[in-house]
């Protein structure tokens, strides 16, 4: 079970660094006088899971096999859902789809 802790902690971690890079507010875009700033929506999600046990030997007279297991996975994803408009010293905000 000690292996399957450190996989699920290096996911976590992983997915957590991921989740903070160009999250809610994405790098600016500009083109001449005019910047674009993307809004994001962050969806970030992981899980993982493990066991021990024992299992029954394939042939008669070969060992019994130990059992054991674990993996981990996880996912961010950033949606841009708007974006501030900054032209000519106006701000506005923009909404994309929906």
């Amino acid at each position: 079970m000690k292996d399957f802790r450190e996989i699920f902690a290096a996911v976590s971690d992983r997915v957590a660094s991921l989740a903070k890079s160009n999250a809610v507010v994405a790098k600016p875009i500009s083109v001449g006088d005019r910047h674009v700033i993307p809004l994001c929506e962050l969806s970030v999600g992981f899980g993982g899971g493990g066991g021990v046990g024992e299992g029954e030997a394939i042939k008669p007279g070969d060992d019994l096999m130990t059992g054991s297991g674990g993996g981990a996975g996880g996912a961010a994803k950033a949606t841009p859902v708007a974006v501030v408009v900054i032209e000519n010293g106006k701000v506005h905000i923009q909404h994309l789809g929906q």
